[in-house]
């Protein structure tokens, strides 16, 4: 068993039952003489022994009538995680002898110089002192560890209902974008392959037409009548085929009603492709006697010429089926990934409420925010004993906001062994992590050019899929139960 283990144990056996202040916040607290400054000193001396790196607010009371000295306290904000859990219950091993009981006992007026810690509880939160304010004004609540726990397995199991929907929805929309690609490539090509037969067959009209303009003009207003009767049946084929399209979709109509209505429109449908080969078969064989010389029939000229004019007419109405095809298609994608869009944003929200520890490898990630990391090192290596800290914190905030602007430009243009380089003052990897964010900033908000979230995986630094997202989610259920 961990020492982590042990002491969540203990507290439990100690505690059982007892509300703690949530986020997980521990204190430390000293009684000192007016006079005496370095109370404060030595509470930051101890936090920083035993928790480096934690989060610290200093308060202090003043004596009242029944205290001689000042109270000076010190908060540890350890966060929603289990690890800062661990670490509130590891001050009653830190400060054995001298936890809450004990300053209370002795009311912050014996055992002046003597440092105690211990876990902020239900008592501290309520108290009438700066702390009790404080931890109010911040939001704290007092909750049961076993309540979290039950609130952290219910989020879990939401989230894993959203990453399975969000998994199916991709994996639905990229079977329909696949089919909608092949859909698109087959209209192309077969658009392509009925335009070169119309070029074809018209450069024969072009050449044998003009022959037989000559004193036909009767036999040319024939043409056209019979013309404008074949447009008019067509027309009146396309209702028919609209009436079964309607008839198909009635609700009234019966099984048997929807069977006659399908069965005539394959036999329609049938008949138009046995005329349409044989029109393709008479075509090819009037080009095929023209191709050889021969002198056609003034009957043959009238036919290629009545052929030709269907055929450009039914090139036309598929060519009209094809582009609304694409307009509907192009409309359902971009439903489908407004849909995802949602549902991205939905699994993000539901896991920045999980309890998730500093270490994880499944994340939010700020997409086009600064990381602080560079600037701290920078600024260490630059300023050393001239509070590095502070200027770190001070230039990164003060660079993302200046990020802002697309015109800021931080770097200086440098030769090095003949070839330019970008630079700053302050080393190349404040300069990579600048960069790196001004290349997120570009791919995830190039218009409003402000950070976004993204679900990242941070040991691969990647996006993460949802299937990552899933097992993560697991494995840390487990490892809280």
């Amino acid at each position: 068993m961990s020492t982590d283990d042990v002491l969540m144990a203990d507290a439990e056996a100690d505690d059982a039952g007892e509300l703690f202040v949530w986020p997980w916040t521990g204190i430390l607290a000293m009684a000192a003489a007016d006079e005496d400054a370095d109370a404060a000193t030595a509470l930051a001396f101890h936090a920083h022994q035993h928790f480096a790196g934690v989060a610290t607010t200093a308060l202090q009371e003043e004596p009242t009538n029944h205290q001689r000295r000042q109270q000076h306290f010190l908060l540890l904000h350890f966060g929603k995680s289990w690890a800062g859990l661990r670490d509130a219950m590891s001050l009653a091993a830190h400060f054995a002898g001298a936890g809450r009981r004990e300053w209370q006992r002795s009311g912050g007026s014996e055992g002046a110089g003597g440092v105690f810690g211990w876990a902020a509880v239900g008592e501290d939160l309520l108290g009438d002192g700066a702390v009790g304010r404080l931890l109010r004004e911040s939001g704290a609540a007092a909750r049961r560890v076993e309540e979290v726990e039950k609130d952290e397995a219910s989020v879990a199991v939401t989230l894993g209902a959203v990453a399975g929907e969000y998994e199916r929805r991709e994996r639905f929309l990229a079977a329909k974008n696949e089919e909608m690609v092949r859909a698109v490539q087959g209209m192309e090509e077969e658009s392509s392959w009925l335009r070169g037969e119309l070029k074809e067959l018209k450069a024969v009209a072009d050449n044998s037409l003009p022959e037989m303009n000559h004193g036909v003009d009767e036999e040319n207003e024939k043409l056209r009548a019979e013309l404008d009767a074949i447009k008019g049946e067509i027309e009146l084929r396309v209702d028919r085929i609209q009436e079964l399209k309607e008839c198909r979709t009635d609700l009234h109509f019966s099984k048997v009603e929807k069977m006659e209505a399908i069965n005539a429109k394959v036999i329609q449908l049938e008949k138009q492709l046995e005329e349409k080969e044989a029109q393709e078969s008479a075509i090819c064989l009037l080009n095929t006697k023209l191709q050889a010389g021969e002198n056609l029939r003034m009957e043959e000229y009238e036919h290629l010429y009545k052929l030709l004019t269907i055929l450009k007419e039914c090139l036309e109405q598929k060519s009209e089926r094809f582009q609304n095809a694409y307009v509907d298609l192009t409309q359902r994608d971009h439903l489908n990934r407004n849909e995802l869009q949602e549902t991205h944003q939905e699994v993000i929200k539901c896991l920045e409420s999980m309890v998730i520890g500093d270490c994880t490898v499944i994340g939010i990630k700020r997409m086009g925010q600064l990381d602080e990391k560079p600037f701290h090192h920078a600024c260490k290596r630059k300023y050393r004993d001239d509070d590095p800290e502070g200027k770190a914190a001070s230039l990164v905030s003060s660079w993302q906001k200046e990020l802002k602007n697309k015109s800021w430009n931080p770097f200086t243009t440098i030769l090095v062994d003949g070839e330019e380089k970008l630079w700053t003052e302050y080393g190349d990897i404040v300069c990579n992590a600048v960069k790196v964010t001004l290349r997120e900033l570009n791919e995830y908000s190039p218009q409003g050019w402000h950070a976004v979230n993204e679900i990242w995986n941070f040991r691969e630094g990647r996006k993460a899929t949802m299937a990552e997202v899933v097992n993560y989610i697991f494995e840390q259920l487990k490892t809280s139960s």
